[in-house]
């Protein structure tokens, strides 16, 4: 019985002894990778690298915009949250009523509208760094670039042609 309850044991400690190695060397692999430079891009500069032909300098002008895109539409979403916290906050209060929740979603509304427009103008700049020959490209790609952009791990929705789908 001993002897059976040492072999398990021993057969555990193998296991996690194993198991700790392989953790030790992909995190040294990994951050090896990292060092060297090989980070993973965005799916987003897959898109442009693969679907619109970006160069490695195009890629870099684009993480730049991307980088001051992000600083500054993020007083905006911070804004816009709070809006909704407040168009929310009014359920199950007195004040909930219709002129001020229309009030309240109209506030909203000119906040998304703002943020469209700040995308709108980034979309632009990325469009700057665009070739003449990559305009085309990246001009009837534009909706599925906001799409990607919005919501970057889901993938497109399927197009939808004729009117019998938008009743669904």
């Amino acid at each position: 019985m001993n002897s059976s309850r040492n072999k398990t044991l021993v057969a555990i400690i193998a296991v996690l002894l194993v198991s700790n190695i392989a953790v030790l060397l992909y995190f040294v692999v990994l951050k090896d990778s990292w060092r060297r430079g090989e980070r993973r891009r965005s799916p987003m500069t897959e898109f442009l690298q693969k679907e619109v032909g970006f160069s490695d300098k195009q890629l870099a002008l684009f993480d730049s915009l991307k980088r001051q895109h992000h600083e500054s539409v993020k007083p905006f979403g911070e804004d816009l949250s709070r809006s909704r916290d407040t168009l929310y906050l009014l359920m199950g209060s007195p004040a909930a009523t219709d002129s001020a929740l229309q009030a309240a979603a109209a506030v909203i509304g000119r906040k998304q509208a703002l943020l469209e427009l700040k995308l709108f103008d980034n979309f632009r700049q990325i469009r700057a760094i665009c070739t003449p020959a990559q305009l085309p490209r990246f001009d009837s790609l534009a909706p599925a670039l906001v799409r990607k952009m919005m919501s970057p791990r889901r993938p497109p929705s399927p197009k939808k042609t004729d009117s019998s789908a938008l009743a669904h």
